[in-house]
């Protein structure tokens, strides 16, 4: 049962999904291939509601084997700025899911050793499109090969009723 917080959450996701010109699914695996692979016009503000979502619903036990996939499939296609911000984007459900000790114990051991698998050589490329932020201090973003990640102090708030920044 959602409760009105989560009704909250939702509806901000679906209109953030109506405005990006993206299918009103909500479903983990189309919101994490967004994420990954978002068009440069993109901007955070319009993508953190979808993040959110996502963060908020991703469930270890039924998502993970088709997130991890995704990442697989990208780096079989050498698609690597979706394996870097794929491979950001699990990461960050062990640090901020809910049942993050849950996606620690699937995820961190495939993700130790997908992220040193990714070139040096490799550029930086930002999570959000258009992110112009440099964080070199962002060890969670260095690991990945990101220029900069979500913002911490907002993505608290994207996970706590009202979901909001």
């Amino acid at each position: 049962m959602l409760t009105l917080d989560d009704c909250y959450g939702r509806e901000a996701a679906l209109a953030a999904l109506v405005y990006l010109g993206q299918p009103q699914d909500l479903s983990p695996l189309p919101l994490f291939r967004l994420l990954s692979h978002p068009q440069p016009g993109m901007a955070l503000r319009d993508l953190e509601p979808v993040l959110g979502h996502f963060m908020r619903h991703a469930d270890p036990q039924r998502d993970a084997a088709d997130l991890m996939g995704a990442v697989d499939a990208d780096a079989q296609r050498e698609g690597w700025p979706g394996v870097q911000r794929g491979g950001y984007l699990l990461d960050l459900l062990g640090f901020f899911a809910s049942d993050y000790e849950a996606w620690q114990r699937v995820l961190l051991p495939w993700l130790d050793d997908v992220a040193p698998a990714l070139s040096q050589d490799l550029p930086l490329v930002p999570f959000y499109p258009g992110d112009t932020r440099n964080s070199p201090l962002d060890a969670l973003a260095v690991r990945w090969r990101l220029s900069s990640g979500v913002l911490y102090d907002r993505m608290k708030k994207l996970l706590k009723p009202p979901y909001v920044c």
